[in-house]
C-alpha cells in the first residue's frame, strides 16, 4: 500500500510539473518510445524469471504492493491467546507467521521434541526467505535495463530525425522529431526508478516485518511445547513489542474478555 501512495505522489508531481510548463500529456506520448522500452523491459523479465510458481509470483506482487501494513500488536494477542488457551487462533492461514504457528501446533501434537521442532520451523522461513529474496533480486536486476531500452527507442528517434533534416525538414518539425526521440529515455528512467527499484525495495523491507512475526510465531509454539506459565508468556509478548506505550498486561485483558463472554452467557 505504501507504494501505491508513493507511486501516486510521484505522478501528482509530475503532473504538476507538466502544467506549470503549459505542457499537455500529448507532448509525453510517443508509441515508438513505449514499445521500445515497455516491450524491452517485459521480455528480459520473461528471459530471468526465477525458477518461481507463477501463482506465488502474482501473490506475493498483490501482497506487497496491495497489503496492508502487518499490525504487530494483534498478532501478539493472538499468540498469547493461543498460548493460554493452548488453541489455534482463529484467523485465515495465508501469512507465513500464521503458517508457522499451525505447522507448530501440529508437530506438538505428533510428538516432535523442541529442537526438532524449532530447526524444522526454522527451516521452512529460511525458504520462505530464500524466494522472496529471489524474487525481490530478480526485479532488481531488471531494473537496469530499461533505461538501456530508453535510450535504444532515443537512437531510432534521431535516425528518424537526421533522415528528415536530410529530406528538408523546417526546424519546427525538427524540434518536435528531437523532443520525440527524448521521450523514450524519459520513460526508461521512470520505470527503472519509479517503479521497478522501488518494487525491489518495498519487497524487502516487508520480508524484514515478516522475519520479526515468524520470531514471536516461533516463540509462541516453543512456549506452548515448554508449558510457559501465562506470567513468563506475558513478559516474553511483551519483550516483541519495545515501545512501551503499547505494551499490554495480557493478563487483565484475558480476564477483561472472560468477564464480557460472562455477562454475555448470564444475559442470554
Amino acid at each position: 500500500m505504501n507504494f501505491i501512495v508513493g507511486f501516486l505522489f510521484a505522478v501528482g508531481g509530475l503532473v504538476a510539473a507538466s502544467m506549470h510548463l503549459k505542457q499537455g500529456a500529448s507532448n509525453y506520448w510517443d508509441f515508438v518510445a513505449f514499445s521500445v522500452v515497455f516491450f524491452g523491459t517485459v521480455s528480459v523479465l520473461i528471459i530471468t524469471r526465477p525458477k518461481i510458481k507463477t501463482k506465488i509470483l502474482l501473490s506475493n506482487f498483490i501482497t506487497y504492493l496491495f497489503g496492508m501494513k502487518k499490525n504487530k500488536l494483534k498478532f501478539v494477542q493472538r499468540c498469547f491467546r493461543a498460548v493460554s488457551e493452548r488453541a489455534l487462533p482463529d484467523s485465515k492461514i495465508s501469512k507465513i507467521e500464521d503458517k508457522i504457528v499451525v505447522d507448530g501446533f501440529e508437530m506438538i501434537e505428533l510428538g516432535f521434541d523442541k529442537e526438532k521442532i524449532e530447526d524444522i520451523l526454522a527451516d521452512r522461513y529460511l525458504a520462505y526467505k530464500k524466494t522472496i529474496t529471489s524474487i525481490s533480486s530478480w526485479i532488481k536486476r531488471c531494473a537496469k535495463y530499461p533505461p538501456a531500452f530508453g535510450l535504444g527507442g532515443t537512437v531510432l528517434g534521431l535516425i528518424h530525425l537526421m533522415k528528415g533534416i536530410s529530406a528538408g525538414a523546417d526546424p519546427k518539425e525538427t524540434g518536435v522529431r528531437m523532443a520525440v526521440a527524448l521521450v523514450a529515455t524519459f520513460y526508461g528512467l521512470l520505470l527503472s526508478n519509479l517503479v521497478l527499484n522501488p518494487i525491489s525495495e518495498a519487497i524487502l523491507e516487508k520480508l524484514k516485518a515478516d522475519e520479526e512475526l515468524v520470531e514471536v510465531a516461533i516463540k509462541t509454539v516453543l512456549m506452548v511445547k515448554e508449558n510457559y506459565n501465562l506470567i513468563e508468556c506475558q513478559e516474553t509478548f511483551n519483550s516483541y513489542l519495545g515501545d512501551e506505550k503499547v505494551k499490554i498486561n495480557f493478563m487483565n485483558a484475558m480476564k477483561a474478555s472472560g468477564n464480557e463472554n460472562e455477562e454475555e452467557a448470564q444475559a442470554a
